[in-house]
């Protein structure tokens, strides 16, 4: 919608802000989207790892090209698990891994086939673990596959889609939040995982390192690597429950308070 903004800011005599978030900031587009860009007062992106890709094909002053992180919904905080929850994943006395997202065939970046092939090491050191996918799509069935193939079918539990007012009790029913990705623009489901008081495993390829503040909020692998994947699920499966709420940086208020100092900066007159 770059170029219709531009459009419109032009005709309106307007000041043009534009905000960036992953895939489609990613690659070079066409001229006109990059003279689009290039045309904004400011341009704020969700991640640096996103900032870093747009500015590869627009020419602006990198100062223009802030980061505004994204923020979550108050909802998701620390909490007991659910009895309704428990009962019906039959996941009393378990340590529950949990990944939440697309099963996309176009969103295999993801990572829920890496964290299946950890699982037989993994519930070697941890027999009451079982892996909860929770999410659909057309990838779900070679999902299913891989986990028989690879003897684990029965530690693994395919949720399906759920309604957004469940999320909040579903990561409270996690030990552990893994989503070893390799194309997240940002991963917003880091901070929802963080919020409710879990663990959070995430990959340092793409942009999930933001939400994890480089490894301070969470843990920062890479998400190729199987043995150091294993590793970090096997020593969060160690960790007692922290329950608190690691996420406090992206609250509202916090995004809130950066964006209206951006706002201040890029659109006060001088």
């Amino acid at each position: 919608m770059a170029p219709l903004a531009a459009a419109l800011a032009k005709l309106l005599c307007a000041k043009l802000w534009i905000q960036v978030h992953g895939i489609e900031a990613w690659q070079a587009l066409s001229g006109l989207h990059r003279r689009s860009v290039e045309a904004a007062v400011l341009v704020t992106s969700v991640s640096r790892y996103t900032r870093r890709r747009l500015l590869e094909w627009v020419s602006i002053d990198p100062a223009q090209l802030k980061v505004l992180p994204n923020t979550l919904d108050p909802r998701f905080q620390p909490g007991p698990k659910s009895n309704i929850l428990l009962d019906r994943h039959h996941a009393r006395g378990k340590k529950v891994l949990m990944t939440v997202g697309r099963l996309a065939s176009s969103e295999r970046y993801k990572g829920h086939d890496q964290v299946i092939r950890t699982l037989t090491r993994v519930v070697s050191n941890h027999p009451e673990v079982m892996y909860l996918i929770v999410g659909d799509g057309d990838d779900r069935a070679r999902l299913e596959a891989l986990a028989v193939e690879l003897g684990v079918a029965e530690k693994v539990a395919f949720v399906g889609y759920i309604d957004a007012e469940q999320l909040p009790d579903y990561f409270r029913l996690a030990d552990v939040f893994v989503m070893p990705s390799t194309g997240e623009g940002f991963g917003i489901v880091f901070l929802e995982a963080m919020a409710s008081g879990i663990a959070v495993i995430g990959g340092n390829q793409d942009a999930s390192p933001d939400p994890l503040a480089d490894g301070h909020l969470g843990t920062v692998v890479d998400p190729l690597n199987q043995e150091e994947l294993t590793s970090a699920i096997c020593a969060a499966l160690r960790m007692p429950p922290a329950k608190i709420d690691r996420a406090r940086r992206f609250d509202v208020q916090a995004f809130s308070d950066h964006l209206y100092a951006l706002l201040e900066a890029s659109f006060t007159p001088r």
